[in-house]
């Protein structure tokens, strides 16, 4: 009976490990990431990723961090088709997808502004 006890106590942990890591995972084959991307966005950027198109996913998507009045940041799906975003894109392809030179197109954003 120990013996049963211990396999069920193992499978459980396995199966959790597993559900953990699931959940942690941001890509998820199959799907895009921004169901429903905004054309507009007002504040400070701090940060950007671009998700190029993937198996489950035609597209190209672009997440924002924006930093918030109270110090807080919140991540933001934009539009590709938007002014901003392309020049987001444009910058991104200059600078050869390099993630150390990523604050250039947000400092030119700044600037632009």
């Amino acid at each position: 009976m120990a013996s049963s006890q211990k396999r069920c106590i193992l499978l459980l942990a396995v199966v959790a490990t597993v559900c953990i890591q699931l959940h942690q995972a941001h890509d998820f084959i199959g799907r895009c990431y921004c169901l429903n991307p905004i054309m507009f966005i007002k504040g400070n950027i701090s940060d950007f990723k671009v998700l190029e198109s993937r198996p489950g996913c035609e597209k190209t998507e672009l997440i924002v961090t924006l930093n918030k009045p109270n110090n807080s940041t919140e991540k933001l799906c934009i539009n590709t088709e938007g002014k901003r975003a392309k020049a987001f894109l444009r910058c991104w392809e200059k600078i050869n997808k390099d993630q150390s030179r990523k604050m250039e197109c947000i400092d030119r954003k700044k600037k632009a502004e």
